[in-house]
């Protein structure tokens, strides 16, 4: 049906110019502008349940899912050291509603092999949530009592020096390598296919030493089958407040920890990666939150969207160069 209205003779000119400027003007992005979030919220965690990024992750949903007005849930895609869950959630629609939770692995499983995504450009980081020191342990009859005690013996027996990890390229694996050739000795490395196996391994006396997960030595640490040597952060935890860092022992610049934090994927819009950075630090500020993850060896480390950028960037170029230096391949 066609309206008629009065006019005057001008009134055509000015309506066709109104919807020529309109035409030619940029148009609003509807994920940016539309409420979020419009429905559930997805959390991958690219691990198993059980493990410290899974426990991380499943706190985060919980509080996200009242904060947010939506349901918020984990979605675990373990398998290939993370790369089939991390690749799902780099292929993500962009919208706020696929999120990520990844760990220090995400930039190691890259610089180590070949992956589908890239942990800088695939990508938008939201925030840190928190970090953990590990602790150097060794047997309970390894005739060392200290840190310096256990380099003099690693270098008076190099034939017999030998350190676990879970396996090529873990954490436990790098930090090593890093450690070794700070204090001038070569130990050979025993994969052991899984962080129990490493750790039982160093309590049954067939390897010397091992860069572990503090939550994961304390049990064994407080039953006296391990011994807790050093720890790897920039300050002591709480859980091993006796425990010394190597900073401490005359080893600055050794500053490694495992660290966590939640990334969206590549063009996620801003106000959503602002909106769930704000939400983010409210959660884990709170006491009862700090407390929570302290128990289990880990620190609330809050920051925004660039610093976790700069954390993913200069992690991601560190590791891709020692294990480089190194000659570390998949084997």
């Amino acid at each position: 049906m066609v309206h008629a209205f009065p006019f005057s003779a001008g009134l055509p000119l000015a309506v066709g110019l109104l919807v020529c400027c309109t035409g030619v003007q940029a148009q609003p992005d509807p994920a940016a502008s539309s409420p979020y979030p419009r429905r559930a919220v997805k959390i991958v965690v690219p691990y198993s349940p059980g493990t410290s990024a899974d426990a991380i992750a499943r706190r985060a949903a919980e509080q996200l899912s009242q904060r947010l007005g939506q349901n918020t849930y984990v979605e675990n895609r373990s398998g290939a050291s993370g790369i089939i869950g991390t690749t799902y959630a780099a292929g993500a629609a962009p919208d706020g509603h696929t999120l990520m939770v990844g760990p220090t692995t995400l930039v190691i499983t890259p610089a180590f092999r070949p992956t589908p995504y890239d942990p800088v450009k695939s990508f938008v980081p939201v925030g840190q949530i928190a970090e953990s020191a590990q602790v150097v342990i060794t047997g309970a009859n390894t005739p060392a009592g200290n840190f310096k005690e256990l380099v003099a013996l690693l270098k008076a027996r190099p034939d017999d020096a030998s350190y676990a990890s879970p396996g090529i390229a873990s954490t436990a694996h790098l930090y090593t390598t890093v450690l070794q050739n700070m204090v001038g000795v070569k130990m050979r490395h025993i994969p052991a296919g899984g962080l129990n196996s490493a750790i039982m391994d160093v309590v049954q006396g067939s390897v010397t030493m091992m860069i572990a997960p503090i939550e994961a030595a304390r049990p064994l640490v407080a039953s006296g089958k391990l011994k807790a040597i050093a720890q790897t952060g920039a300050a002591r935890s709480p859980l091993m407040a006796d425990v010394p860092t190597l900073e401490e022992l005359g080893y600055p610049g050794y500053r490694l920890a495992v660290w966590v934090g939640l990334y969206a994927p590549a063009g996620t819009p801003e106000p959503v990666v602002a909106r769930l950075n704000r939400e983010l630090k409210a959660i884990f500020d709170a006491p009862a939150m700090r407390t929570a993850l302290a128990d289990t060896g880990f620190n609330v480390v809050l920051g925004s969207p660039e610093d976790l950028g700069r954390l993913t960037r200069a992690e991601f170029d560190r590791w891709k160069q020692v294990i480089k230096t190194e000659g570390i391949s998949p084997e």
